[in-house]
């Protein structure tokens, strides 16, 4: 059977996403779906779970923190991924319950819509894989009126359980505080994800009645509408449990992490790339490395990270939103921020690059050194306790120890220019804006306040004085 993203059959295959809770077990201000697994807001990873089966539209129900939400929809409806589809959000004003939620979203489905995927929006391991294993199984069953997606968890939780008669017929969706304690020990339970009609959907949503002490709506309530109104009702159960497993607290949401961060780092293992110790390895889901990169233990990769193949990362690296050049040593406590880094270079150990720096190729930046907004041109050096703030480092260029760019005057950033194979001295202060020439030195213990010419010394030192048997009279004074 072709996948269901080439399936023509599968054309009015809408997506209707869950996202208007609160999520109170969180204790977040924050919306539940607005959490992160490696890198990615729960609803993110819904919406590209979604796109496995290649929807026209996926809706997004919104209620608590909705701005945010829309925020959020706004952000990721600009980016690439997701530029084939209409990502619409539709409003919950008030929550009451799941089959609510689906009444607030139905009429932004479009009228030509055919069938409808219902996802919960806190299904972090969702993946399109398992949702073209949804659209299969609908195809499968006949595309019937609903089918009821469930899973068997590998530890009991208290969802509802699927029952099913004697010849495995789906019967019903039993409610864990409801079930009688031969239903509890059945393992297959609702993994709230449906597929249905959405012209049946049309006709059972009004049918729901709020028979609880919630005074909800509760979407597990339209399977039961759709036996009596004698709609065709199946349950399809998913192939690997774990794609189902929702985050109702912070807990549970640390799990599903140590899950898809598993999921991550064998992924990163099989396409080459070592892992000194995977279980302390923290690399976040659009994170690219190449082959035959080393990671030591407490690596940590954010963001939109990509590194080079032959890296070797000593350890307990921070690096988010940068690029890595082929080759690069970064020795034990780099940090790294929205920077990019050349092919070779040796960073570290506790170097710390800033957003805006750029190393090209060959750069050595060693211990204890800061950049940021700052430019180091190929084979140029910074090797200990230096601090270069907007500032261009020529190729070939020496910074010595202590030195630092006097950038900011209380109001304004100002820019160095240091020229190519050019020397700055120990313990210097390069008082910007200046331009040191290339192939131009300054000395020791220098504060540099104007432009030095190239191939030119620059020297800034007050007279040294020696005041004879100053400490001896200091001395006597004092026991007097």
């Amino acid at each position: 059977m072709p996948s269901a993203s080439t399936d023509s059959s599968q054309a009015h295959f809408e997506v209707m996403i869950l996202a208007a809770g609160k999520g109170t077990r969180m204790r977040s201000q924050l919306p539940k779906v607005l959490h992160r697994v490696c890198g990615l807001t729960l609803l993110e990873r819904c919406l590209r779970a979604s796109l496995g089966i290649s929807p026209r539209r996926i809706v997004v129900v919104a209620g608590y923190g909705e701005e945010l939400l829309r925020a959020e929809v706004e952000r990721l409806k600009k980016t690439e991924r997701f530029s084939n589809v209409e990502i619409e959000l539709a409003r919950q004003p008030e929550q009451r319950g799941t089959g609510h939620a689906v009444m607030c979203g139905l009429p932004a489905i479009s009228k030509t819509a055919d069938r409808l995927l219902i996802l919960p929006g806190d299904c972090p391991l969702m993946n399109e894989d398992s949702v073209r294993e949804i659209a299969k199984a609908d195809v499968s069953l006949g595309r019937p009126d609903v089918v009821v997606v469930s899973f068997e968890p590998e530890i009991m939780i208290e969802y509802g359980r699927i029952i099913r008669d004697s010849a495995g017929k789906f019967l019903r969706v039993t409610e864990h505080k409801d079930c009688t304690p031969a239903e509890r020990s059945i393992r297959e339970v609702n993994a709230s994800i449906y597929t249905t009609s959405v012209e049946f959907l049309r006709q059972a949503l009004p049918k729901l009645e709020p028979k609880n002490a919630q005074n909800e709506l509760y979407f597990t309530d339209v399977p039961a509408i759709g036996r009596e109104l004698g709609r065709t009702v199946e349950a399809y159960l998913l192939s690997t449990a774990r794609s189902a497993l929702g985050a109702n607290s912070r807990a549970e949401l640390s799990q599903l992490e140590r899950i898809a961060r598993e999921q991550i780092n064998i992924r990163i293992m099989e396409s080459g790339v070592t892992l000194e110790d995977p279980a302390a390895t923290y690399i976040d889901e659009d994170v690219e490395i190449g082959p035959d990169t080393y990671l030591g233990a407490g690596t940590r990769l954010y963001g939109k990270t990509s590194i080079a193949g032959g890296v070797h990362a000593e350890g307990e690296l921070f690096v988010s939103d940068s690029t890595i050049g082929a080759d690069t040593l970064l020795r034990l406590g780099t940090h790294i921020e929205s920077s990019l880094v050349g092919a070779k270079c040796k960073i570290g150990p506790f170097a710390h690059l800033r957003p805006g720096s750029v190393l090209e190729d060959e750069v050595h930046l060693g211990n204890f050194v800061e950049t940021k907004q700052t430019t180091m041109a190929k084979g140029s050096k910074a090797n200990h306790l230096a601090y270069l703030g907007d500032a261009h480092v020529g190729p070939g260029a020496n910074v010595g120890a202590g030195a630092i760019t006097c950038n900011y005057d209380g109001s304004k950033k100002h820019r160095t220019n240091i020229g190519a194979g050019a020397f700055i001295g120990t313990n210097n202060s390069l008082v910007a804006p200046v331009t040191i020439g290339d192939g131009a030195y300054t000395a020791a213990g220098s504060v540099i306040t104007k432009n030095v010419p190239a191939e030119s010394l620059g020297i800034e030192r007050s007279e040294q004085r020696i005041v004879e048997g100053w400490v001896s009279r200091k001395r006597v004074k004092k026991a007097e």
